[in-house]
């Protein structure tokens, strides 16, 4: 299965090439450093740590019928931890978009073909295979208004008897409404609902989300600011469960800036706390994050 994503890439490297009114490839090439004070909040053996998230991305672009343009990707990359090693993994990815006038359909996909759940506590899971699906709409409905609508669906497949009952189809839906009242300035309001459907009912949960933030774009400069309150609960769990009336509740900031340091050339610099109260005290946690990375783009026309 890790074959799958080199034959990703020459599937899109060769497709461009032969058909006509394909623009030449495009790159991004990105390389982002985390540090954490809490690798798997709620894991009485986690612990802080630090890492890198490496990826690359190729696609290319074209028109159909003068009024649609469409474009396709392939992505593959990477998540790597210093201290907790077991929980490094490989993606691969596809990505196409259509778009004509103010809308916009996109579909995303992505696949890991093993990774390791909750790799501080070994007892607690286990490897897993893992597919997921983004079916999504764009739309401008004014000079200062977009909305945003995603669904996705997911299903995780353990590798072990022992975890089978951790298998999980899980599904999402997420809107945002982003609101310009000046070029510059972007305000957005979004929200989610998600269910994971496990087979086992103790594991089965719902979350739902709401959040606000503001981007500011100025000259070079990007600020991205937001937060997000959510809760989470595992109704059908049955007494005796360890996640028997479970209810989480948590509050997360989100902080970005980047900066174009020359054409193709991007800095950035991140940081993401968060603080979760639990009905199961040992799942209170608060922990922070802090990632600093360069993003580099070419190719095309």
């Amino acid at each position: 299965m890790k074959r799958l994503g080199a034959i990703l890439m020459l599937g899109l490297m060769a497709t461009p090439v032969q058909a006509k009114g394909w623009d030449p490839l495009d790159y991004t090439l990105r390389l982002n450093a985390f540090g954490t004070s809490d690798a798997f909040p709620g894991s009485l053996a986690s612990a802080p740590d630090k890492g890198l998230d490496p990826s690359l991305e190729i696609g290319s672009n074209n028109r159909f019928l003068k009024v649609y343009k469409v474009a396709v990707s392939a992505s593959v990359g990477g998540h790597v931890q210093q201290q907790f090693a077991n929980a490094n993994y490989l993606w691969y990815g596809l990505g196409t978009q259509a778009r004509r006038g103010g809308t916009v359909l996109t579909f995303d996909g992505e696949y890991i073909p093993q990774r390791n759940k909750f790799p501080a506590d070994p007892e607690e899971g286990g490897s897993f295979h893992r597919w997921q699906g983004i079916l999504g709409v764009r739309q401008t409905l004014n000079a200062r208004t977009k909305l945003r609508l995603e669904g996705t669906l997911d299903h995780e497949v353990f590798a072990d008897s022992v975890n089978r009952l951790r298998d999980a189809r899980g599904r999402e839906l997420f809107m945002q409404f982003v609101f310009s009242p000046i070029k510059t300035l972007d305000l957005r309001l979004e929200g989610s609902v998600a269910g994971d459907r496990t087979a086992s009912i103790k594991y089965r949960k719902g979350t739902r989300w709401l959040g606000a933030g503001i981007l500011r774009t100025s000259g070079g400069w990007r600020s991205d600011l937001s937060v997000r309150s959510g809760t989470r609960r595992y109704r059908e769990a049955v007494l005796g469960d360890s996640n028997f009336r479970r209810r989480d509740q948590w509050v997360e900031l989100r902080a970005r800036v980047t900066r174009e340091l020359r054409p193709g050339l991007v800095a950035a610099i991140g940081a993401t706390f968060t603080d979760q109260t639990s009905s199961r005290l040992d799942r209170n946690y608060d922990a922070h994050n802090v990632s600093i990375g360069l993003e580099w783009s070419g190719g095309g026309k």
